[in-house]
């Protein structure tokens, strides 16, 4: 197997616009390398609303321009975010018809984490496509646990970063302008700042090649993230929408 960073062609894709500042250095570094990098981002981050279409992808193309990667590289699905989960099987054909075109040599993804339902949906479609094109998989934690509790960028035990980018200076700025650029989503970033992950997570970026297929069947953690108090989420809605009962 290769290094990561030997490759020629990487294929990132995330659930949201935003979901870069989890490998932001890892993209700027493979850009400035010379590589081939495009970034699928699977919805618009539309949450709130379809007005937000237009304000998170603006903020996309401002992310774009610190990370020095060309927009033209980068490739919107434009699922609406509160159909994600019922579009599973739409976003896993289209996703593997895009990465086909791509060709790339890797595709870096989201962890199954339990954190996010979408964030897991998206592993999970992108697990399919690399599966299919007999091509590494590589993944990233963004979040698990219960919101109080919450434990941002750290994989889920007993899994253990196969890559670990320590940030310089430079890339610690980086890191933050990126941060900056999504300027609609400052209260979330509040609560990264604010936890007792935020030294790790503002000081090195991690990935985890996936040696062995991901068990998508099981909860990756008990209880799972996005089952809290409150939550109308279960684990069994996100099994049903993948196909997996």
């Amino acid at each position: 197997m290769k290094d990561f960073f030997q490759f020629s062609r990487y294929l990132f894709i995330f659930a949201h616009p935003d979901d870069e500042i989890y490998t932001c250095a890892f993209i700027q570094k493979l850009v400035s390398d010379g590589k081939k990098v495009d970034i699928l981002y699977v919805t618009s981050g539309d949450y709130q609303g379809p007005e937000m279409i237009e304000k998170r992808e603006k903020e996309v193309q401002k992310s774009m321009q610190i990370l020095t990667a060309p927009m033209t590289n980068v490739h919107f699905m434009r699922i609406p975010e509160r159909q994600l989960m019922s579009r599973v099987n739409e976003v896993r054909d289209s996703m593997f018809a895009q990465s086909l075109s791509l060709n790339p040599d890797c595709i870096v993804t989201h962890d199954f984490e339990g954190g996010h339902n979408g964030h897991d949906g998206v592993s999970f479609c992108a697990s399919r496509a690399a599966d299919e094109l007999h091509i590494p998989l590589y993944v990233f934690p963004a979040y698990h646990a219960w919101p109080e509790k919450r434990i941002w960028n750290q994989f889920v035990s007993p899994w253990e970063a196969t890559n670990i980018l320590t940030l310089s200076p430079e890339m610690k700025i980086l890191q933050n302008r990126v941060i900056a650029a999504h300027a609609t989503q400052a209260v979330f970033f509040d609560t990264i700042k604010q936890s007792s992950s935020h030294n790790l997570f503002s000081t090195r970026e991690v990935l985890r090649l996936v040696s062995q297929p991901i068990n998508y069947a099981e909860p990756p953690t008990t209880p799972v993230g996005y089952e809290y108090p409150g939550s109308k989420i279960r684990f069994e809605d996100f099994k049903t929408a993948i196909g997996l009962t």
